[in-house]
């Protein structure tokens, strides 16, 4: 496999200084108008049409978007597919840029009424890189990290473990966990009670914006365990117990946070990658990554406790059980089938 070649950053002053005006207004003017892009894909989007804007700086001499040709718009496609990035890395910019011309071409058709999209015109079909297989935590690896973070009283990380492993959320919806919740009583548990008759206590966390279209997204409120807030009650008494220690406010909103002594500050989401990436893979010894969780929840109740797909649908958020049947592992070595002998 050929080594990927990384596309340079465009900074901000190399494409307020280089780029051309009309363009440099163009791309700014439609992510202005663009509120169906949620907040991340807006970030990704800006980065995108920055290297766009580059590469017409470096290919094009520079012209007009409205002076590209369709021969430009397959140009550009060879050129990001000669990085070797993932085909899904390459869809994204194209869809940037196609977007953007779309955008030209919609709303300002009687300036250029001859303008037509490039980049969808040009574009061709783009072979799908291999995914990565799937590989769910097993429950032994699961306890394992467990137990681990227990023994090294590591009760933040633990806290992060079993909430975000029990609601399924996202890496980018863990940190929006208020530390509302760790104050919840029983007057604030919901009840369930299933068809064997047993009650389950749970408790709603605060608004959560999910993975959407818009600035606003999806808004939901996760289901948290009764077993769940265990931990989260032992993390915020920890919590308060260093901040006690060293003397310092806090002020952070949010559940997970930094905490020395210059204060307290709430987690971003690559605090929980780095988690991963060097603690928690080393436990189990493989690379783990945070949605690894969700894989491993939804492999656990649908294949595991042959819950209803259904209902863990629901709990991971999707619109259709067709995007939950991607989720989950089913072991299908050609062995598997020897327990019914």
């Amino acid at each position: 496999m050929n080594e990927t070649i990384k596309i340079p950053t465009v900074s901000e002053k190399w494409f307020n200084t280089k780029v051309r005006k009309f363009n440099r207004h163009k791309i700014n003017e439609y992510l202005q108008h663009s509120p169906r892009l949620s907040p991340s894909t807006l970030t990704q989007y800006r980065s995108c049409l920055r290297i766009f804007a580059r590469w017409i700086y470096d290919n094009c001499k520079n012209k007009k978007i409205v002076e590209l040709k369709i021969r430009d718009g397959k140009a550009y496609q060879d050129w990001l597919i000669s990085h070797n990035g993932s085909s899904s890395n390459t869809n994204v910019k194209m869809a940037a840029a196609s977007e953007l011309c779309e955008y030209i071409e919609k709303y300002y058709e009687e300036e250029y009424p001859t303008f037509r999209n490039p980049i969808r015109k040009g574009r061709e079909r783009i072979i799908k890189t291999p995914r990565k297989e799937k590989k769910p935590l097993s429950p032994e690896e699961f306890e394992l990290l467990v137990t681990t973070l227990k023994d090294r009283e590591q009760f933040q990380r633990l806290c992060y473990l079993i909430l975000t492993y029990q609601t399924a959320c996202r890496r980018a919806e863990s940190p929006q966990f208020s530390r509302i919740i760790a104050n919840y009583t029983i007057d604030d548990a919901e009840n369930y009670v299933d068809d064997y008759g047993v009650n389950h206590r749970y408790y709603l966390s605060n608004p959560i914006r999910c993975k959407g279209p818009g600035r606003l997204g999806k808004v939901r409120r996760f289901k948290i365990s009764n077993d769940s807030m265990r931990y989260v009650r032992k993390w915020d008494a920890v919590r308060c117990e260093r901040v006690k220690n060293l003397a310092i406010e806090d002020k952070a909103k949010g559940l997970f946070v930094r905490i020395d002594s210059r204060g307290v500050k709430d987690l971003t989401p690559a605090a929980f990658a780095y988690w991963f990436q060097y603690e928690f893979s080393d436990i189990i010894g493989r690379s783990i990554h945070p949605h690894d969780l969700r894989t491993s929840r939804a492999t656990d109740l649908v294949v595991r406790e042959n819950k209803p797909i259904e209902a863990v649908s629901i709990m991971m958020g999707h619109n259709s059980t067709e995007t939950t049947e991607q989720y989950y592992v089913i072991d299908n070595h050609k062995d598997s089938d020897a327990v019914l002998l």
